[in-house]
């Protein structure tokens, strides 16, 4: 409730002031899907805030752990987009309605071509177990599957894991269902394929988050948000972006395990069935 009033009462001093605009610096994405998806959604949520602000990009491609230190305690980013953890929600202020509607809980492999029979057998997380998963070293996934018991290799960078997968580090590249597709055939001379049997899923939710010290920035992205969500904005541009995608990831004929996500913070809106993706709703 002190967060709330706090940000009601800097949204309404920003708005009732003639300041400069306030600038929204983000970090460059990594992945270029992220900038046709998650800076568009960045843009229609100010341009729904009413806010004045200067929208401009950090020309770093930061690694997830560089961007949340530098959005924590240096001078260059105002906003990320990231998976939420409980550590993430104690660094930075969240603004807790998913931009994702959760697809970052739901993945599928990125394999060698030649270990499709090794992955049509399993149908359990015990028989995945077996495997060497890859993931990113400070990725919010990486903590989700190790809890569950699975054996994480780690990199810095998604291309790195690309290339151990070529290598067989290990066997199995859990992406989301925004990304295997398109990784897969980007590295299909090295022998990747989309694994077309199995689907992970657990709760998680990408968020956009600024510093602790930025609540008028919280309070126009949450307004932005709500308004977007009310008019069907968001929506058009999630389903652009994510329809197709979806489609190609024939969830409805794989063995989906679920994975509980012990890291989900308690505030975590799952009760709001309306801010979540569900197969069943599609």
């Amino acid at each position: 409730m002190r967060w709330a009033a706090a940000c009601a009462l800097a949204w309404s001093t920003m708005a009732g002031a003639r300041a400069a605009p306030m600038r929204v610096a983000y970090p460059q994405p990594q992945i270029e899907l992220d900038r046709g998806y998650f800076v568009k959604v960045l843009e229609l949520v100010m341009r729904k805030s009413r806010a004045q602000y200067r929208l401009q990009s950090w020309d770093v491609k930061a690694i997830k752990g560089r961007a949340v230190e530098e959005l924590a305690h240096g001078s260059n980013v105002d906003v990320i987009w990231a998976m939420t953890t409980r550590e993430r929600e104690q660094q930075l202020l969240p603004v807790r309605i998913p931009i994702d509607m959760g697809l970052a809980g739901w993945r599928i492999g990125v394999i060698n071509a030649q270990d499709r029979p090794r992955f049509a057998a399993v149908h359990t997380l015990g028989q995945l177990r077996q495997f060497k998963i890859g993931q990113g070293f400070d990725w919010a996934d990486t903590a989700v599957l190790k809890a569950n018991g699975l054996d994480v290799v780690t990199a810095a960078t998604a291309e790195n894991l690309h290339a151990m997968l070529a290598a067989k580090r290990f066997a199995y590249f859990p992406r989301s269902i925004r990304q295997a597709g398109g990784e897969a055939a980007l590295h299909a001379a090295q022998g990747e394929v989309v694994e077309p049997t199995l689907a992970l899923h657990y709760p998680a939710a990408v968020y956009f988050f600024v510093n602790k010290n930025n609540p008028a920035l919280a309070a126009a992205l949450e307004t932005g948000l709500r308004r977007a969500r009310r008019d069907g904005s968001f929506d058009k541009l999630f389903r652009a972006y994510n329809t197709d995608l979806i489609r190609r990831a024939h969830l409805d004929r794989r063995t989906v395990l679920e994975l509980p996500n012990p890291d989900l913070p308690d505030e975590t809106p799952l009760r709001q069935k309306d801010l979540w993706y569900s197969p069943a709703l599609r």
